[in-house]
C-alpha cells in the first residue's frame, strides 16, 4: 500500500509540474507571437508607406529612432535622435521590393522585448533593433535603431 501512495504521490507530482510547463510555454507564445505580430507591423508599415500600421506597432508618444549620419560640413559621425512622430513622416510611398526577416526575439518577463530584424531594401541591407515594451495598448516600439550597408 506503502509503495503504491509512493507512486500515486510522484505522478501527481508529474502531472503538475507538466500542467505549469504548459502553461508556462502557452504564455510565452502567445507573447512571442504578439512581439513578432508587432515586428511586421512596423516593416509593413513602413514598406507601405502606411501610417495606420506604422502608428499600431511605435510608440508615438514617447518612442525615438537613433539614426547615425555623417555631417556634411565636418565628415563627423553622429547621432540623430527623431522622436516616431517624426521618423514616421519619412515614409511617404510604398516599396513593395523590401523584404524583412526576423533574426532573433529576447522576451524578458512579460513586458519587455528586443527584436534583431534583417531589412532588405534594393538599396541597403538594414539590421534594426527594436526594444518593445508592453503597454496598455499592446507591445510598441520604443526605441530603434540600426546598421545600414549598401550594396
Amino acid at each position: 500500500m506503502k509503495i503504491f501512495r509512493n507512486i500515486l504521490v510522484k505522478f501527481i507530482l508529474i502531472i503538475a509540474y507538466l500542467s505549469a510547463v504548459a502553461q508556462a510555454e502557452s504564455v510565452i507564445n502567445k507573447e512571442h507571437q504578439a512581439v513578432v505580430e508587432t515586428a511586421y507591423n512596423y516593416f509593413n508599415g513602413l514598406a507601405n508607406a502606411n501610417q495606420e500600421l506604422i502608428a499600431k506597432a511605435l510608440d508615438m508618444d514617447f518612442g525615438h529612432a537613433k539614426i547615425v549620419s555623417l555631417d556634411e560640413e565636418t565628415g563627423k559621425e553622429t547621432i540623430k535622435i527623431y522622436t516616431f512622430k517624426e521618423f514616421a513622416t519619412f515614409f511617404k510611398k510604398p516599396n513593395d521590393t523590401w523584404t524583412a526577416k526576423i533574426l532573433s526575439v529576447d522576451i524578458v518577463g512579460d513586458t519587455m522585448a528586443m527584436v534583431k530584424m534583417d531589412f532588405d531594401t534594393p538599396k541597403n541591407n538594414y539590421i534594426d533593433y527594436l526594444v518593445m515594451y508592453k503597454r496598455e495598448q499592446g507591445w510598441r516600439i520604443i526605441s530603434k535603431t540600426f546598421s545600414a550597408t549598401k550594396k
